[in-house]
């Protein structure tokens, strides 16, 4: 229960609360993090160890203490409390709004959770899984629900230059797929949960036959995470109206568009000849 009040409140709040129970070094690490937010959700788990001199270890388990899965569970919350306007973020769409009205509000949740995914991004986590892509005899792409059009568009894209990527949006045929891979391969996973069951199995699987596995996620402490060599974040809050609960995939989409310009810039001679290639072969298609 501990937990569950700590992720309902801002996590400035959370660790100037338990600073005063503190001491040693987590004392430096509250300290640290209350008096350099801004700088924080900037640094990786080794940067902070440094600058606040003390071991990654220590980092990680203040974190816990918190409720949180680890550091970058923590910083994504940073990142949500602190780079974007609580009031401007949290403005959630009215039954009387207008077409106006409820489109600034749409763009404004898209653009914060653009520019709070860019912050928290790990840019060595993202290079390794462009590597691992770029070198893998068959891509498997998994999702369901909302993240179904993102997986099909970077399979589309994943195609168009050259490489060997597949999905479906059958589950069972995902499931399929993941039990057919193998060490040269790579398993992609998106669910912006990270809680999709059926995402997470054939994820899951796939680890299990020894594929190289990414995930991308909005949560860092999610299931998913459990099963992804390389685990990518985006950071973006949920609006309500009414009853519905809507998440901005554009962060998801921004993250995808990252790995298939990574790739393109990585086999770039590569991708111009497949480019060129399928644009020949479906030419006839437009006018």
């Amino acid at each position: 229960m501990k937990n569950q009040t700590n992720h309902e409140r801002g996590s400035l709040s959370v660790i100037s609360d338990a600073l005063p129970k503190l001491n040693g070094a987590a004392q430096k690490v509250a300290e640290f993090i209350l008096n350099s937010p801004q700088e924080t959700i900037n640094l990786t788990i080794t940067e902070l160890a440094v600058r606040a001199g003390v071991s990654e270890a220590s980092i990680s388990r203040f974190a816990r203490s918190l409720g949180y899965s680890g550091f970058h569970a923590l910083k994504i919350r940073l990142a949500e409390d602190i780079v974007s306007p609580m009031m401007i973020v949290h403005e959630d769409l009215m039954p009387d709004d207008g077409p106006a009205t409820a489109v600034q509000k749409a763009m404004t949740v898209g653009l914060r959770s653009l520019e709070d995914t860019m912050r928290i991004l790990e840019m060595p986590v993202l290079e390794a899984a462009i590597l691992a892509l770029c070198n893998a005899r068959q891509i498997e792409l998994f999702a369901s629900g909302n993240s179904i059009p993102i997986a099909m568009d970077l399979n589309f894209r994943l195609t168009k230059i050259g490489l060997s990527s597949r999905f479906s949006v059958d589950p069972t045929m995902q499931e399929m797929y993941a039990s057919l891979t193998s060490p040269e391969d790579v398993a992609v996973g998106i669910s912006h949960t990270g809680s999709s069951k059926d995402t997470v199995y054939a994820l899951e699987l796939a680890k299990q036959r020894g594929a190289q596995t990414i995930c991308i996620t909005n949560h860092s402490d999610s299931p998913l995470t459990r099963y992804g060599d390389f685990c990518l974040f985006t950071s973006t809050r949920v609006s309500h109206f009414g009853e519905e609960r809507m998440a901005s995939n554009l962060a998801t989409l921004a993250l995808t568009e990252a790995l298939y310009v990574g790739i393109c810039v990585a086999r770039s001679d590569a991708s111009v000849q497949a480019v060129s290639k399928t644009l020949r072969a479906t030419e006839h298609r437009k006018y």
